[in-house]
């Protein structure tokens, strides 16, 4: 498998080829962010709450806005409808310099919309629309150019699909390897009992492999971090980063291991930080950074995530994340 750098500087010598930085794959909706509540609110007619939001979501969606402030040219590959909330999303994708061409805009389905119910510690839970829109893994919904024309492309949920589309995804991440694209992948926790076996053919294609603590629990039937990332990594993945929230994250590959501690964070709300974890992650090493410096980016942007309502509301640029960084250096020091 090559290594990240390798493909780097094969992308950097075809630079005229690659017309973008990174193409993110997956779910995009709208997000309605409410809290805090407990559970008593159930039984009351009216609840206030301090906060009520309308903005935009889902894994792919929120990597590309966070990607693209991060200076990162992106492209965004999802399934929305033909509606006011589909608007919405392209007038966003529009305002955030998101290439959106690639967008399926369908006619017969309503775009997806998530309300996250906040509580006291910003944990949430969420209540979701079943709608005819996918997770965006279906053959007609992948526009392939997009992938050959990125220097990385992102797999912002590999378990958002039915596993159906599983052969859709080998065929994306085989296309990466072959157009030299570097290839990350997040996933979300499986509903339907699926496990290694399911993905086996698709893991060997994965450079970057970025799940939480319980997914990669679940999907490796494994106790420990390390006892995970060995596993993963067994099964050809190239890197592995767990996120492990407040207790920060490990990251491994054959020859490296790192145990990063989590950036401090007055906690509103914890929506997204997974997702500005991987968009900073995915930057960092496209700027050709080490993996713990990568690992130190990310865990510093997912960190100032938290520290406002909605998943990328927070983060603004490169800057503002390095400031971070530098105000608390002893972490990592």
């Amino acid at each position: 498998m090559p290594s990240f750098e390798c493909c780097r500087l094969l992308n950097k010598e075809s630079e005229i080829m690659k017309s973008f930085d990174v193409v993110c794959i997956g779910v995009v909706l709208l997000d309605l962010p409410v809290g805090p509540v407990d559970e008593h609110f159930f039984y009351h007619e009216t609840t206030m709450v301090d906060r009520i939001r309308l903005t935009t979501g889902g894994d792919a969606f929120n990597e590309a806005v966070i990607l693209s402030r991060l200076g990162k040219k992106t492209a965004l590959i999802g399934h929305i409808g033909k509606d006011m909330a589909g608007e919405m999303i392209v007038k966003r994708c529009a305002e955030e310099g998101i290439h959106y061409e690639g967008m399926l805009i369908d006619p017969e389905a309503e775009t997806r919309i998530n309300i996250a119910m906040i509580d006291q510690d910003g944990q949430r839970r969420f209540l979701k629309t079943q709608t005819k829109v996918s997770g965006s893994f279906l053959p007609e919904e992948i526009d392939f150019s997009l992938i050959k024309s990125s220097r990385a492309v992102s797999l912002a949920s590999i378990f958002s699909s039915k596993l159906r589309n599983m052969d859709t995804i080998l065929q994306i991440v085989q296309t990466a390897r072959e157009h030299q694209t570097v290839t990350f992948a997040d996933m979300v926790p499986m509903t339907g009992g699926e496990g290694l076996k399911d993905i086996e053919k698709i893991l060997p294609y994965i450079d970057y492999f970025l799940p939480n603590l319980e997914e990669a629990r679940l999907l490796t039937g494994k106790n420990t971090p390390d006892e995970m990332a060995d596993c993963l990594l067994q099964n050809g993945v190239g890197n592995v980063m767990i996120k492990l929230g407040k207790d920060g994250c490990l990251i491994k590959s054959e020859k490296e291991r790192y145990r990063l501690l989590a950036y401090p964070a007055q906690v509103i709300d914890t929506t997204g930080a997974g997702d500005n974890f991987a968009a900073a992650f995915i930057a960092s090493a496209l700027d050709g950074k080490s993996l713990r410096d990568c690992g130190s980016f990310a865990a510093a942007a997912a960190a100032i995530s938290t520290e406002a309502a909605g998943a990328v509301e927070a983060v603004k640029n490169k800057q503002q994340i390095e400031a971070y960084q530098a105000e608390n250096r002893e972490i990592y020091s």
